[in-house]
């Protein structure tokens, strides 16, 4: 399968750009309608809230939409994504390499700069309601698999992909792992933002694939989840 033509020009990054603003647009908007027929959190974002849960979870879909459209455009989705198969021996050795790594790098900076803490998040007490529960069954999905897998499509696919085109793939690794933890807006989160987005980086690089990345980070998410589940008194 050959490989897109780069476009140039300021028209492509504001294509690239377009599916971090529509889901942050989504999200705002969703929200302030949500609240004007139901209560939301007042600050920060807990799992046991089934209208914040649907909001959140329909935002990475409308965000998985746009990185699609966004990829068709600009060539084969698959191509540009790197939906591709990759050897599978290699690939579990270098993702349980890269996985051990990012907790370790977490371990290391969650002192200094309290990123963990500093997001916000309050799971609250345990869910006792049918809609409890099911708000926390989403959140636990929007978390663990829709965040990982979207934010690999963008940001180590069809970011990393545009960058490497024009700037090497050492701007690719470097620029995708910044620009992956500024979205987050979490500042005292950016350093571990930033190096997990750096090892994610460089598990594409030599996989050369969207799967063992997404893999990764949904491991990831999945052990701060279960974290925060079991710091639940």
């Amino acid at each position: 399968m050959s490989t897109p033509e780069p476009r140039r020009g300021l028209t492509i990054w504001l294509l690239i750009a377009l599916p971090l603003v529509l889901q942050f647009a989504f999200v705002g908007l969703a929200a302030s309608i949500a609240s004007l027929v139901t209560t939301l959190p007042d600050g920060a974002t807990t799992f046991t809230n089934l209208p914040q849960a649907l909001v959140l979870f329909s935002a990475y879909v409308v965000f998985a939409a746009a990185i699609w459209l966004v990829a068709r455009h600009l060539g084969s989705p698959t191509a540009v994504l790197v939906i591709r198969r990759t050897p599978l021996g290699r690939s579990v050795a270098l993702s349980v390499v890269a996985f051990v790594a990012i907790v370790a790098a977490s371990a290391a900076l969650e002192p200094v700069f309290h990123g963990a803490e500093s997001q916000d998040i309050a799971f609250g007490a345990w869910p006792s309601s049918p809609g409890g529960l099911l708000a926390l069954v989403v959140s636990g999905v929007t978390i663990v698999a829709a965040a990982a897998l979207t934010e690999e499509l963008y940001f180590r696919g069809l970011l990393y992909g545009q960058l490497d085109r024009r700037w090497g793939v050492a701007a690719a690794v470097v620029w995708s792992a910044g620009v992956f933890g500024l979205a987050h807006f979490e500042p005292n989160a950016f350093p571990s933002l930033f190096v997990l987005g750096l090892i994610l980086g460089l598990l594409r690089l030599r996989t050369q694939s969207f799967w063992p990345g997404a893999a990764v980070h949904a491991a990831n998410n999945l052990l701060a989840f279960v974290a925060l589940l079991l710091a639940v008194n």
